[in-house]
């Protein structure tokens, strides 16, 4: 069977066809003139593609395909790893024992790419290859840590076209659970249209359940992760919210392409977590029991990974002590981030935050004396509504700070100024 593609530019590619992952389940893509590539996942092909100019030849196993790109498994010296390659960015692909390998390029040489600037960027960036960019997640979840970042960062790598990589730097002992139906939203919607990953220097509870939901995870050499036990208070969850809360984990689990096992035992220390590797393929069966050869959680313990034990298990895809370690786990020829937009944000954000966290600390101590220096209850009222009004505008600048400080919520701070208000007319027109 001879599969031919004509190359277009991918803002006119129109692609009808379903992400799928069975072997053995048919491959259509629809061009925009109506010719079509039919495949199977799981075929084995010979492979050229495009990247940076330069032409790679590769025999290769198709494992998946999404609207822009079409995904790969290729040996790389030895170990089999993952590609997504740009359907544009094919040049030849033949379905081994095929008797030809046809050009889907039409005669487009390799060098012609469209290349567009990054923000603040003097280097040409090429559109349709894969940029990186970072999005720093330190701190606590729910206050330091949130979805707003996460949809702000898509929303950047979204200029890019879709594909790009994006790396969470995740640096956190964890936070509010409730902040994670919000953060696991937001991550699907984002691996719907680019590559998302995890990289691990520590990822406690919440901060683990963020982690999880990527396709990726890679850890530091002293990263550390688990230990997902949700608390109301300083008491540990139980009952109806301990069950509901290893279901959604272990569906994110299950989501991020691992067993729902290990997010049982992360979160509820009599569950038990251990597994089998076959020696030959390197395939890991986990069991929620003690009966496989390696254990990783007995009762009394909250599963908690090193970057050794994430590793040899496959919960991790590899370990990396530098952004070039990583590139090279990534398959990428250097570390090149398109923009540093997600460093700046999050920077941005934890500045706000320790300003609000030190302002809100100030004015809730000012709250006891404001104005009673002078015993004038006018002046007292005055500098109560002026404490209540800031209050208010950090409600809008910081709302999660607001919550951990513990102010009552916006819309009854706002019935109180205008009771204040109130009091302080009828005070002043009684003094005239």
């Amino acid at each position: 069977m001879t599969h031919s593609l004509r190359s277009i530019l991918a803002a006119s590619l129109v692609l009808s066809i379903a992400a799928v992952a069975l072997a053995g389940q048919s491959v259509s893509i629809r061009l925009h003139d109506g010719s079509r590539w039919r495949g199977e996942i799981h075929d084995r092909v010979d492979l050229t593609y495009a990247q940076r100019g330069v032409e790679i030849h590769t025999e290769a196993t198709l494992v998946g395909v999404s609207e822009y790109y079409i995904t790969f498994e290729i040996d790389v010296a030895g170990t089999i790893r993952r590609q997504t390659i740009f359907t544009e960015d094919i040049v030849a692909l033949k379905t081994l024992g095929d008797s030809a390998v046809v050009d889907v390029t039409a005669g487009r040489p390799v060098s012609d790419v469209n290349h567009r600037k990054g923000p603040g960027q003097s280097r040409d960036v090429d559109r349709n290859t894969p940029g990186v960019f970072v999005l720093p997640l330190k701190g606590r979840v729910g206050l330091d840590l949130r979805h707003e970042e996460m949809e702000k960062i898509a929303e950047e790598a979204d200029k890019y076209g879709p594909g790009q990589i994006i790396v969470l730097l995740i640096d956190s002992g964890g936070g509010a659970v409730t902040e994670m139906e919000k953060i696991h939203e937001t991550l699907m919607d984002i691996k719907k249209r680019h590559r998302l990953v995890a990289w691990i220097k520590q990822a406690i509870s919440a901060a683990c359940a963020t982690a999880m939901h990527c396709d990726e995870i890679y850890f530091m050499t002293n990263g550390t992760a688990g230990a997902m036990t949700a608390y109301a208070g300083t008491t540990a969850w139980s009952g109806k919210e301990l069950k509901e809360w290893q279901r959604r984990a272990g569906d994110w689990m299950e989501a991020g392409g691992r067993s729902r096992y290990i997010a049982e035992a992360m979160i509820h220390s009599p569950n038990l977590l251990s597994y089998d590797k076959d020696p030959v393929t390197g395939e890991v069966t986990f069991y929620n029991d003690l009966s496989g050869e390696t254990i990783l959680s007995r009762s009394g313990e909250n599963l908690v990974f090193t970057a050794s034990t994430a590793l040899d298990s496959g919960f991790s895809d590899g370990t990396a002590t530098s952004e070039q370690e990583l590139a090279e786990l990534l398959d990428l020829p250097e570390w090149y981030e398109i923009s540093d937009y997600g460093r700046k944000i999050a920077e941005s954000w934890q500045k706000n935050v320790k300003t609000a966290q030190r302002e809100l600390r100030l004015l809730q101590s000012r709250l006891s004396y404001a104005g009673t220096g002078s015993g004038d209850p006018i002046e007292i009222l005055g500098a109560r509504i002026k404490i209540y009004e800031k209050f208010v505008r950090w409600h809008d600048r910081c709302p999660n700070c607001t919550q951990m400080a513990g102010l009552a919520p916006k819309e009854q701070l706002q019935r109180e100024i205008q009771v204040m208000r109130k009091d302080l007319g009828d005070l002043k027109r009684r003094r005239r």
